[in-house]
């Protein structure tokens, strides 16, 4: 990634009670030099059929600030980010004091039980985490989940190696993983023994890497019964 590049980074996942395209992104804007301050906004809103992105401030946008972000800094200190609402997203900055890749994450365990019983069908918990790379006049690479599912991306060109983990270890072999390019083609990836798997980017834009794992552990949240727990990672990666 070029250190002056301005840069917008978001990350989405479509939810899973709505049918439509609406989603959760992260942008991520800075331009990548030492002690020049980073901005990021979690949004809510829906994509249209031009794969606009159009932000909503209804109530979906309250529950967007329910997201819990860290960063972690190329030394792999983390810091708690606060978020703040503003009229169309949720809003948090950093600045950077060190050369190297940071690293933002996020978390929302809090959604509600996705309840299909009155239709037959099982209830199920979902667990989100989004991330992505911010590197700072230089990349450098850590090898470290911070997660209980995390994606490491390493690049060389236009080729990249996709690490997926899960709770701590590599990804069991086999696991499947989706990749949607700038245009929202799907492609999808199948780990290695390794925990690893690999893809060319074929476009500048934004790449959306996802891993998703089901417990199968039963429970009840806020009064309603759930069979199991969807886990979803979602890794942005921005190609030049």
């Amino acid at each position: 990634m070029k250190p002056a590049l301005i840069f917008s980074l978001v990350i989405l996942f479509f939810l899973p009670t709505i049918t439509k395209a609406a989603a959760y992104w992260l942008e991520v804007k800075g331009n990548g030099k030492l002690n020049n301050r980073v901005k990021i906004e979690v949004c809510y809103g829906n994509i249209d059929a031009f794969n606009i992105r159009h932000r909503d401030t209804g109530a979906e946008l309250k529950l967007t600030g329910e997201f819990k972000f860290v960063v972690l800094n190329p030394e792999g200190k983390k810091t708690a980010l606060t978020l703040t609402q503003q009229s169309d997203c949720w809003s948090a900055e950093f600045t950077p004091t060190q050369k190297g890749t940071y690293q933002i994450l996020g978390i929302n365990d809090t959604h509600p039980v996705v309840d299909r019983s009155k239709s037959g069908g099982i209830n199920v918990k979902p667990v989100d985490y989004l991330s992505a790379d911010y590197s700072v006049e230089e990349s450098t690479l850590r090898s470290t989940p911070e997660q209980l599912l995390h994606i490491i991306v390493e690049r060389e060109g236009k080729l990249i190696t996709v690490k997926a983990f899960n709770n701590g270890s590599a990804a069991a072999k086999g696991t499947k993983l989706r990749v949607f390019n700038p245009e929202n083609w799907e492609k999808e990836l199948t780990l290695d023994e390794k925990g690893e798997a690999a893809f060319k980017t074929t476009m500048p834009g934004l790449y959306i890497i996802r891993e998703d794992w089901d417990d199968n552990s039963a429970g009840t949240y806020k009064g309603i019964a759930y069979t199991s727990i969807r886990h979803r990672c979602n890794y942005c990666l921005l190609a030049d």
